[in-house]
C-alpha cells in the first residue's frame, strides 16, 4: 500500500515537472497526420470580433486534415477609422504566402470582414493571390470578387439573420441560403463549413462535421490578449493560467492530483501565448493589464488543439469605452460577462440564466439584438431589477442586465446555458472583471 502511495505520488510529482517545462518552453505538439497540399486559409472576422469567431470552423478544418499551420486568422481594429484595412490584409495574405510557399490562399470574409474582404479583392494585384473567396452573412454584391468578377465566389447567408437582414444571392456566385442561423451561427456552423470544405477542396464525398478530440494527455492551447473590438494587443502584460473545480468554482489546491498552475507570465509582443494543459481541465486565466481592469476568463474543457483562444480586455478610450465605463469598480458587488462564442443567444431559442434569475428573455435577448456577450451588474441600487442596461442597450451584439451579485468570499454561483452549467466564485469587482466562455 505505502509503496502503491509512493509511487502515485512520484508520478504527480513529475506530471508538474512535465506541465512546468511545456508552459516556459512553449512548446507546441503538431499534428500527427495532415494534408500540406492543401491551400492556407485565412479568416476575416466581422465588427466587434477577432479571431476566436473561427475557431470551431478551423478545428473542423483540422480534424478533416487540414494542416493547423496553414489555417490563420486575420485580426483588425473593427471599431477605429483613419486605417488601410485592405493593405494591411494583403501584408498579412503576403506573410502567409511566404511563410507557407503557397502560391494563392482562400480567403473567408464574415459580416463587415466580408465588406473588407470585396474591397481587397477590387485590386488586380490583389486578386491573383485569392484562390477562392467565400462572403458570409455579409452584404449582398452585384458580382463575384475581383476587379472582373474573377475570384470564384460563394456566398453564405441566413433567412434568419436579424444584422444582415438584406443577404441574399450573388449573381454569378455559388450561394448558398440557409434557415435558422443567427448572425454568428452562420460564421461558425457545421452546414457552413461542409460548404466551405466543398468549395475549397472540389469534393462532394462525406466528411466529419464534429470537432474531433485532440489524441493525447494534454493539448495544445494558444491565442491572444487584446482590446475588445479593436483587437489591440496587450504587449508584454502579465497573466497566470490556474485550474478550477467546476463543482464549486474553487481553485485545485496544491496536493490535489488534478492541480496544475502556471505561474506569472507575460503575453509577447503581439498578445500572444502558449502552452499544453490537461485536456480535461476547466481553466481561469487571470489577466493584468498594464492599463485597464483586471479580467478572469473560465473557459470549459477544449476538446482539441486550439490556437485560437482570445483573452479581451477592455479598452480606456474610444468606442467600446464609453459603452462600458459605467461597470462597477467596488468590493460590494460581482461583475460577470457572459460570452457564448458560436451563436448568440436569443429567446425563445436558448436557456440562459444565473442562479435563480432568467436572462434568455423578450426584453433582454431578442434575434433582433443578436447577443453574444451578457453583462450582469448592479445600476447602483444593490438591487436585482431584471431590465436592460441602459448604457447597453443600443450596442451590436452586446447586453447588459440589472443584476446585482453580491460579492462574498467563499460563496458561488451557478450559470446555466442550453444544459450546461459551470459554478464560479463571487470575486469583488475591485479585483477584477470575470468571463465565462461556453464554446
Amino acid at each position: 500500500m505505502y509503496f502503491s502511495i509512493f509511487i502515485f505520488a512520484k508520478f504527480e510529482i513529475m506530471k508538474k515537472i512535465f506541465f512546468a517545462l511545456l508552459v516556459c518552453c512553449n512548446i507546441s505538439f503538431a499534428q500527427t497526420k495532415c494534408d500540406n497540399k492543401q491551400l492556407p486559409i485565412v479568416f476575416v472576422h466581422g465588427f466587434m470580433g477577432s479571431g476566436d469567431n473561427w475557431a470551431s470552423q478551423i478545428q473542423r478544418f483540422s480534424s478533416n486534415g487540414f494542416c493547423e499551420d496553414r489555417l490563420f486568422v486575420f485580426d483588425w481594429n473593427s471599431i477605429g477609422g483613419g486605417q488601410n484595412t485592405a493593405s494591411l490584409l494583403d501584408s498579412f495574405i503576403n506573410t502567409v504566402i511566404s511563410k507557407t510557399k503557397s502560391a494563392q490562399i482562400n480567403l473567408v470574409g464574415h459580416s463587415a470582414g466580408g465588406g473588407i474582404c470585396y474591397a481587397y479583392l477590387k485590386d488586380s494585384l490583389h486578386a491573383v493571390k485569392v484562390a477562392h473567396y467565400v462572403h458570409i452573412g455579409s452584404m449582398k454584391m452585384k458580382a463575384p470578387a475581383g476587379p472582373h468578377a474573377e475570384v470564384p465566389t460563394m456566398n453564405i447567408y441566413s433567412n434568419d439573420d436579424k444584422v444582415m437582414r438584406n443577404g441574399a444571392d450573388i449573381p454569378g456566385a455559388t450561394n448558398v441560403q440557409q434557415t435558422g442561423n443567427d448572425h454568428m451561427q452562420v460564421a461558425t456552423s457545421a452546414p457552413s463549413f461542409t460548404a466551405m470544405y466543398h468549395f475549397f477542396t472540389g469534393s462532394n464525398g462525406a466528411i466529419n462535421t464534429n470537432i474531433e478530440t485532440s489524441k493525447g494527455f494534454y493539448k495544445s492551447i494558444g491565442g491572444k490578449a487584446v482590446l475588445l473590438a479593436e483587437n489591440t494587443p496587450l504587449a508584454f502584460d502579465s497573466f497566470r493560467v490556474n485550474l478550477i473545480n467546476p463543482a464549486n468554482g474553487k481553485l485545485h489546491k496544491n496536493g490535489d492530483a488534478n492541480y496544475n498552475y502556471v505561474g506569472w507570465t507575460s503575453f509577447g509582443k503581439d498578445g500572444s501565448f502558449g502552452f499544453q494543459l490537461n485536456k480535461e481541465s476547466f481553466t481561469e486565466f487571470e489577466v493584468h493589464p498594464k492599463n485597464g481592469r483586471n479580467i478572469f476568463y473560465y473557459f470549459e474543457p477544449l476538446l482539441r488543439n486550439n490556437k485560437n483562444v482570445y483573452l479581451r480586455a477592455l479598452p480606456s478610450t474610444g468606442m467600446a469605452a464609453s459603452m462600458l465605463g459605467n461597470i462597477p469598480n467596488d468590493d460590494k458587488q460581482t461583475v460577470l460577462v457572459i460570452f457564448t462564442a458560436n451563436n448568440a443567444v436569443i429567446a425563445g431559442r436558448d436557456s440562459l440564466a444565473i442562479d435563480s434569475i432568467p436572462l434568455s428573455l423578450p426584453n433582454l435577448m431578442p434575434g433582433s439584438k443578436t447577443a453574444i456577450a451578457c453583462f450582469l451588474f448592479d445600476d447602483g441600487d444593490e438591487k436585482t431589477s431584471g431590465k436592460p442596461i441602459k448604457s447597453l442597450s443600443m450596442a451590436p451584439f452586446l447586453a447588459g442586465v440589472d443584476v446585482f451579485i453580491k460579492a462574498e468570499e467563499n460563496k458561488t454561483m451557478r450559470i446555466y446555458y442550453n444544459g450546461r452549467t459551470i459554478v464560479l466564485p463571487k470575486r469583488k469587482s475591485s479585483d477584477g472583471i470575470m468571463v465565462v466562455v461556453f464554446n
